[in-house]
């Protein structure tokens, strides 16, 4: 025979048995009594009936109030207090938390101490993420020097679904640069950035020459690899004369291959691709709408890249928590605070100048005759011989 607790719980009312139990208790029944008429042990009615004396209602009666103490190994409420409002601040989750602790402040705690203090206060880090299916490229790090292999593209700033009202209207109304040009090397994580009101390709070219540049005057000798997307500002695709002109007349003399990605695969971009995704989140959501003139847009854009190379740290394959600054240090390279100091510049006030540094700024470049003039070779590497492999 079911008892009279256990049939007042599956009514579908959790506090009705409590509140029984409670006018029971009212009305001056023994613990005994209470048992018998119930149909539970007379030793839970006495648990039950010292809750009351606390002070607990019906509803708390069946939760128990927990332990006298905390436990003593729990973390110290500063410590936990620093851990929120470190995450507050940053957006990390656990494992990068618990690394920029062991940095900035030598705390060692353990990624899983941290998420349960985030549960614990209900803090959680804000993610977007897409699993559309596609395939991923794996590029195999080993085969590269540091500041050897760079994914260039460029960024259009100014993109209504990415940022907020303010932060958009505010690039319109200071008439800020609308278009970021990025280069990063894969294997440090390293970035150079540069800024331009107009996505073309005297900017495209003048940014990869400004590259090259950067890097042999830093004391890089072996040959570097530049690889882009198919877009018009480097050139178009694979095939097009501006990209054999390029490679042939400016490239190789120093030392510079170019390569393309494959068609509709921006997959392939995925370092430089990601980095774009940390402007947005880190720096431009965040900065833009304070800001009110192009001068104090570079002067923030320029402590963003100092930032980015010399104090925060990745969570990538290979680079275990360190910082682009310590990841060319630890290879012995070059100097790591000149290659992660350098300032971003306006291409559309050096353009001009770059171009007509190397010859370049009267070359017709859709001309027939002067692609006779270069030798037909084949500068896109394969993918499957020489960077990647897909993952599905």
């Amino acid at each position: 025979m079911t008892s009279l607790y256990q049939r007042l719980k599956e009514s579908g009312n959790p506090k009705a048995p409590m509140e029984v139990i409670c006018d029971l208790i009212e009305k001056g029944k023994t613990a005994k009594e209470i048992a018998n008429i119930m149909g539970i042990t007379e030793r839970w009615v006495r648990t039950l009936m010292k809750r009351k004396k606390d002070g607990l209602s019906a509803k708390e009666l069946l939760h128990k109030k927990g332990p006298r103490s905390p436990h003593p190994k729990r973390t110290k409420p500063h410590i936990e207090a620093l851990v929120i409002e470190t995450q507050q601040k940053t957006n990390m989750g656990p494992r990068r938390l618990a690394r920029e602790l062991k940095r900035t402040l030598n705390l060692n705690i353990s990624s899983y101490t941290i998420r349960n203090i985030l549960r614990r206060n209900n803090v959680k880090t804000k993610k977007v993420r897409s699993r559309n299916g596609n395939k991923r490229y794996y590029a195999n790090l080993n085969h590269w020097e540091a500041l050897q292999y760079f994914q260039i593209d460029s960024k259009h700033i100014a993109d209504a679904k990415t940022l907020p009202p303010k932060a958009y209207a505010a690039l319109f109304k200071y008439r800020l640069p609308k278009y970021q040009f990025t280069a990063i090397d894969i294997k440090t994580r390293m970035r150079i950035l540069c800024f331009s009101d107009e996505c073309s390709f005297a900017n495209g070219f003048s940014f990869i020459l400004y590259i090259a540049f950067l890097m042999r005057a830093l004391g890089i000798r072996h040959r570097m690899f530049f690889q882009t997307d198919n877009g018009s500002e480097f050139g178009g695709s694979e095939e097009s004369r501006k990209r054999k002109i390029l490679q042939e007349k400016f490239l190789e003399p120093l030392g510079v291959t170019l390569l393309s990605i494959p068609k509709g695969e921006k997959e392939a971009q995925g370092f430089v691709e990601r980095s774009h995704r940390t402007d947005d989140e880190e720096f431009y959501i965040p900065a833009l709408p304070h800001i009110t003139s192009r001068k104090v847009f570079m002067t923030s854009a320029a402590s963003w890249v100092k930032y980015y190379n010399q104090k925060r740290s990745h969570g990538g394959r290979d680079m275990n928590g360190k910082t682009p600054k310590e990841k060319i240090f630890e290879l012995s390279l070059v100097s790591s605070k000149a290659a992660t100091s350098i300032p971003p510049i306006l291409l559309d006030k050096v353009n001009t100048f770059i171009l007509k540094m190397v010859g370049a700024q009267n070359i017709s470049w859709d001309s027939h005759h002067l692609l006779q003039l270069i030798k037909r070779k084949q500068f896109v590497a394969p993918y499957s011989t020489l960077l990647c492999r897909f993952h599905s």
